[in-house]
Formats: structure tokens, C-alpha cells, sequence
């Protein structure tokens, strides 16, 4: 851990957080959305009097659209990604990702009197938002060592928690206003994450292995250079990725998005599609967009305030992740992540399942507790996990496609339950969570017999497993060769300094077994 912490430095660091900005955007839309629904000025604002219950409601098909089209959305950004990032690089898409969330939170604060133009706002910043679904853990995975992947790529995570975390806040904090500021309030603030962007883009890097891929062999010498520091020998890591590149345009050639589902890359794209797909089933979108009205709904005194708990302790939690996905691995988190979650929804699902009118004060603080667990299983497991996969597991000719089609199974896999949940929720109550709990037994199988171990090895080691189809269970202790093992040679020794003499002759020399091959 602490040869972690020094790879771990202080620019790695920052570029993190920088880059983690739009994930922050994500959870704080996600969260002051969800929260937002339970202000009473809101349901004033956009929603009709409910006289049976003696208080204002937005009606079930406006908040089943206002929190699907956001999803929708959040698709559309996921299919600008590739070509944006391939074309601009990954630099400029986050400026391009700024000017979105900008523009959307625009709308959102100018809806003074029109829901529906609030939710075209909510589809333009979520379009941003798919941007940085895309852009962040594949930004983050390429300008990673190894060893400090899994940490490094967690700040998405971890960002996107604290929004949420940050949103909860101040909808709680916002909720005793009673005119219109209590919800705009919260929209305004969600220009800080634009505003950071904006602001830190000179700071940002652009990816060493873009540049690399571009032909600008020169600028990605300076970026490691820069990452890694100075005593770190950017040229034989350079020329080594040059030489893995050409090797693999010349036998392993993949540009198209058909190419995903061929060969080796349609086990990679069912990984990393997998993951993206059981996160949500396993009740993401629930908890993030419903909690509050579930909780609303059976009867607990102050939903907002139990909220902010639940989600104050899956930010305290995700903290640990930074470490443990690169010490224990991410298969086996993953599995007994599942397994967690599945127990905390069943329990749930059982204590809540004859109603509110049947749910005394110690059944409610159990079902506090067990949300509680599942929210911080959920952050320092599928959380984490499944952005830390996706950012990793595709051949560097597709990786911005297989985080597309990752992405893009996130989001899809959201969409019906954003628009279907409020209906099932209002007709069978607490039992909902025994439908999540079920696809968390899903999840289980799914890790077992589908996902290898990928902890401590470089993307080009990544590559070269799948293309041998070593077995899942082969992968920790498989002896990667040629230009892979080399590459991983060098970025495991950066705290070394390598002989120029050395390195030019191995450079050489794997240069010409490529090219008699």
C-alpha cells in the first residue's frame, strides 16, 4: 500500500479530481432530482393538489418522464462520446462536456413557469452527463499506472457519490424555504461543476495513449513526464506503446463498433456491458431517483434527513475503495458485493412488505439500517467496480467503443426502470426491492463464471489475455510475454531508473521480432 501511495502522487491526484468533475455533475443531478421530488415548493410549482392527502404531488407520469428523459439523455452523450474523443481528443470533449451541462442547467433555472422545458433542461445536461460516463474512466484508466488503477479510476466514483452526498445537503438544508428559491437553490449550485471545468481545463492533460495513438510521440513523452515525473523514462515507455500499437493494427486490426461482438473483444464487451447492466438492475436508479419518495410512501417522518444519512455514509465508505481494488482485486469485490446487496434488499422487501399502516417505529430504523448497508456495499463495490471494469477492459483500438456499449447498457437498463419503477412502487409498495434483490443472485453468477481478475496488469497485458483466451481463473497467475510484458515491466519499475543504453536496445530488439513475424 504505501508503494501505492508514492505511484499515487500528488499530480495523478489532481488530475483525478479534475477530470472526476463531471462525474461530480452526475451525482449531484442524480441527487438533488431524487430529493427534489419530496420538496414540498416544487410539487407547488410543477406538480396538482392532492386533496386525499391534503398537500401538493407531482402526478406519477411527470416524475416518470421528468427522471426518464433524463436517462435518455444521458444516451444521447453516450453516443456523441467515441466519435468526440477520437476526434477531438480526450482533452477538448471535456470542454465540450462543460458547455453542455451549462447550457442545460441555463434551461433548467429559466422554467419559471413550464415543467416541461425543466425537463428539456434535464436531457441537455444529462447529455453531458453521458459524456463523462464515457470520457472519465477511460481518461483516467489510460493516464494510470497499473498498480493504482483501480484507486485512480475510483475517483468517478467517488465524485459521483459526493454530488449526490452534496445535492442531498442542500435540498435538506433548502427544504424549510418556502417560495421558489428552496428548489432553485439547488440548481444553481449545479454550475460549480461546469464552472470547475472551465476553469482547471489548462491543468488538464491530454491522455499519453491518444497521443501515442495520434502519432504525437513527442507531447506524450511530456504528459508522462508529467504524471509520472521527471526521473521516470518516458521514452522507453513511448517507444513500447508505438511498438504494441503497430503490432496491434497489423494482426489484431478492430476499428468499427461490429468489431466489439468478434473475436476475443465479444468476451470483453460482454464484461463490461454485463457489469454496466446489473449495477442499475440491482436498484441504482431506485435508491437514487425514489428513495425518498419510497421512504415518503411507508411512512417515515423525515425522508430527507435519513437520505443524507444514507448517502453521507456511501461517501465515508467509497473512501476505502481508493486501496482495496488494487489489493483484493475487482472479481472478488464484485462477488461479494452481490451477495451483500442481495440480502440487504431482500430484507427490506420483507420487513416492508404488508405497508406503512403495519410499520412500527423499530421496523422503519431496520429498514434505515439496512439501506444504509446497502448504500455502502453498493459504494465500495458494484459502485466503483463497474467504471473501473468498463475503463479498463477494451482493446485500446476500441476502448472508446466498449465503454460506449457499457455506458449505453447503464443507461438503457435505466430508462424502463426510471419510467417504471413509480408505477410498480405505488402498486405493490416495499416488495419492489425484492425485484432488485433477485437481480443481485443474477449478478452473483455473472462475476463467477464471466469476469476475470484484472488487478495489477497493464491494458496492453489486458490485450494480450484476451487475444490467447487464457481462462478466467488463469488470469492472476498467467505470464504475459513480448511487448505487454515489457510495457509492464517498465511502468512496475517507475520509481527506477532505467539505462538508456538498456532500453534503446530492447526497444530495438522487439522491434525487429515484430517486424520478421
Amino acid at each position: 500500500m504505501l508503494e501505492s501511495l508514492k505511484i499515487l502522487n500528488g499530480r495523478l491526484a489532481l488530475i483525478a479530481t479534475i477530470a472526476s468533475f463531471g462525474a461530480m455533475g452526475f451525482g449531484y443531478d442524480n441527487g438533488w432530482w431524487g430529493s427534489a421530488l419530496g420538496l414540498q415548493e416544487f410539487a407547488k410549482k410543477y406538480g396538482k393538489y392532492d386533496s386525499s392527502k391534503g398537500k401538493y404531488a407531482l402526478p406519477s407520469s411527470y416524475t416518470s418522464a421528468g427522471t426518464g428523459t433524463g436517462s435518455a439523455g444521458i444516451i444521447i452523450g453516450c453516443l456523441i462520446a467515441p466519435f468526440s474523443m477520437r476526434i477531438l481528443g480526450r482533452k477538448k470533449t471535456f470542454l465540450t462536456m462543460a458547455c453542455l451541462l451549462s447550457l442545460g442547467v441555463v434551461l433548467e433555472l429559466t422554467a419559471l413557469t413550464s415543467y416541461w422545458q425543466l425537463v428539456i433542461g434535464r436531457i441537455i445536461v444529462y447529455s453531458g452527463i453521458g459524456l463523462a460516463s464515457n470520457l472519465v474512466p477511460l481518461y483516467l484508466s489510460e493516464c494510470s499506472p497499473p498498480n493504482v488503477r483501480g484507486g485512480l479510476t475510483n475517483a468517478y466514483s467517488f465524485f459521483n457519490a459526493f454530488g449526490v452526498l452534496l445535492a442531498t445537503l442542500v435540498v435538506y438544508l433548502s427544504d424549510d424555504l418556502t417560495s421558489a428559491w428552496s428548489y432553485r437553490t439547488v440548481m444553481i449550485i449545479q454550475f460549480f461543476v461546469p464552472a470547475g471545468i472551465f476553469l482547471s481545463y489548462p491543468f488538464i492533460p491530454e491522455s499519453p495513449r491518444f497521443l501515442v495513438f495520434r502519432g504525437r510521440l513527442e507531447e506524450a513523452k511530456n504528459v508522462i513526464l508529467m504524471l509520472y515525473g521527471a526521473d521516470y523514462n518516458a521514452d522507453a515507455e513511448v517507444n513500447l506503446l508505438q511498438v504494441q500499437l503497430e503490432e496491434q493494427l497489423e494482426y489484431h486490426k478492430a476499428t468499427s463498433m461490429i468489431d466489439c461482438f468478434k473475436g476475443s473483444n465479444l468476451n470483453r464487451t460482454v464484461i463490461a456491458m454485463g457489469i454496466q447492466i446489473l449495477q442499475q438492475a440491482q436498484g441504482v436508479s431506485f435508491i437514487n431517483n425514489y428513495l425518498v419518495t419510497f421512504m415518503g410512501q411507508l411512512g417515515f417522518s423525515d425522508p430527507l434527513r435519513d437520505m443524507l444519512i444514507i448517502t453521507g455514509c456511501g461517501v465515508a465508505a467509497n473512501i476505502s475503495c481508493f486501496f482495496i481494488f488494487d489489493k483484493l482485486g475487482r472479481r472478488l469485490i464484485l462477488l461479494i458485493g452481490a451477495v451483500g446487496l442481495a440480502i440487504m434488499m431482500f430484507g427490506v422487501g420483507g420487513v416492508t412488505a404488508h405497508g406503512s399502516e403495519n410499520l412500527s417505529k423499530s421496523a422503519q430504523n431496520g429498514c434505515i439500517a439496512m439501506l444504509i448497508l446497502w448504500y455502502i456495499i453498493l459504494h465500495i463495490s458494484w459502485g466503483p467496480a463497474a467504471w473501473i471494469v468498463s475503463g479498463e477492459i477494451g482493446t485500446g483500438q476500441l476502448r472508446e467503443r466498449t465503454v460506449l456499449l457499457a455506458s449505453l447498457g447503464s443507461f438503457v437498463t435505466s430508462v424502463p426502470i426510471n419510467f417504471v419503477n413509480p408505477f410498480i412502487q405505488a402498486a405493490i409498495g416495499g416488495r419492489v426491492t425484492f425485484i432488485y434483490g433477485a437481480f443481485s443472485v443474477v449478478a452473483i453468477v455473472f462475476i463467477y463464471f464471466v469476469v476475470p481478475e484484472t488487478k495489477n496488469r497493464s491494458l496492453e497485458e489486458l490485450d494480450e489475455m484476451f487475444q490467447e483466451r487464457v481462462p478466467i481463473r488463469k488470469f492472476p497467475s498467467y505470464q504475459c510475454r513480448g511487448v505487454a510484458a515489457d510495457i509492464s515491466m517498465v511502468e512496475k519499475k517507475r520509481e527506477a531508473e532505467l539505462a538508456p543504453k538498456a532500453d534503446t536496445e530492447l526497444v530495438e530488439s522487439i522491434q525487429d521480432e515484430v517486424s520478421h513475424v
